[in-house]
């Protein structure tokens, strides 16, 4: 990363309006302004001054800003005349397309996950199945297309949400086929909502756990939004909703592990067991590319602080 081009303010002209996308990297703010330096996709900074800030500024975030490049007391620079999140303004495949220029992101387009997510949920034919889970998928679509899906264990690139949601869809094709007392319609429905209560865990602008995902967590936080969208069909008293809160709150298997309880239908059992091959595996994989054959991996938390040995074969 590199300070400001100099030949990048030669054709730039004072009272002209000029837009950038961008990551802002520092903010250093003043009296009544904040001075912003936003890294650029050609990957070098430049500063932005903003004088209206109603709304808050995060770093690490990429915005949108249209700005009037100015002068004063012999300065020329940028002000901004508007800004705002990229994602308030430009579809899954263009938030992807500026997501990929700053950060790790998933290996497919935010909008090709939510595609084939939504081809699984067209194949719902439960009616309370089908409405609950495409309600709340399409309240939290671009949220949950985005986030991670976690901050430090697995799945923690952009689009990781999502993408661990579809890996676990299509892995439960393969048991569905052999296990015919499997209902489908349960496992699909529980598969896309089991974390998609993340998108309240996190603070997505601040990279942190907020107050409700600490103190209930995402296990507890989906239940309860299963069970508003039930209540707003009148579906709330069914066998559909108590099931599939059973899925919620028991998806991570054992009590040590968070889950509120085990699992005691068949579906909430695979769902556990898919859910922790996923994340494992994942985890797993992108520590083995990082090391040569014939060598060790480093501990890993996730796997009991097993060291792995990665093959020298062909």
């Amino acid at each position: 990363m590199c300070k400001i081009k100099k030949d990048f303010l030669k054709d730039k002209k004072v009272g002209e309006k000029y837009s950038f996308i961008g990551k802002i990297v520092n903010i250093n703010k003043g009296d009544n302004f904040y001075n912003v330096d936003i890294l650029l996709p050609e990957k070098f900074v430049i500063n932005i001054k903003i004088e209206d800030f109603a709304e808050k500024i995060f770093k690490e975030r990429i915005y949108f800003f249209e700005t009037i490049y100015s002068l004063e007391k012999e300065k020329k620079f940028f002000v901004s005349i508007k800004n705002c999140f990229i994602e308030k303004i430009f579809d899954l495949d263009k938030i992807y397309k500026f997501y990929s220029y700053f950060f790790p992101c998933s290996l497919i387009s935010f909008n090709n996950i939510g595609s084939k997510i939504e081809y699984f949920l067209s194949l719902i034919k439960n009616k309370i199945l089908f409405q609950i889970t495409s309600n709340l998928y399409k309240k939290n679509k671009n949220k949950f297309l985005i986030t991670p899906a976690a901050f430090k264990m697995h799945h923690v690139y952009y689009g990781g949400l999502g993408y661990h949601t579809l890996s676990m869809l299509e892995m439960s094709e393969v048991f569905l086929k052999k296990y015919s007392y499997l209902n489908a319609d349960l496992i699909y429905s529980g598969i896309i909502l089991h974390d998609m209560a993340k998108v309240s865990e996190f603070n997505f602008e601040e990279k942190v756990y907020n107050k409700e995902g600490i103190l209930l967590g995402h296990l507890i936080l989906g239940v309860n939004s299963i069970h508003e969208e039930a209540l707003c069909l009148g579906v709330q008293d069914s066998e559909e909703i108590l099931l599939l809160k059973h899925l919620l709150i028991s998806h991570h298997g054992l009590l040590e592990y968070g889950s509120a309880k085990k699992p005691q239908i068949s579906e909430a059992l695979l769902l556990w067991f898919l859910d922790d091959i996923d994340s494992k595996m994942n985890t797993l994989g992108e520590k083995l590319e990082e090391i040569k054959k014939g060598t060790f991996t480093e501990p890993l938390n996730v796997l009991s602080k097993k060291c792995f040995y990665k093959p020298d074969l062909i």
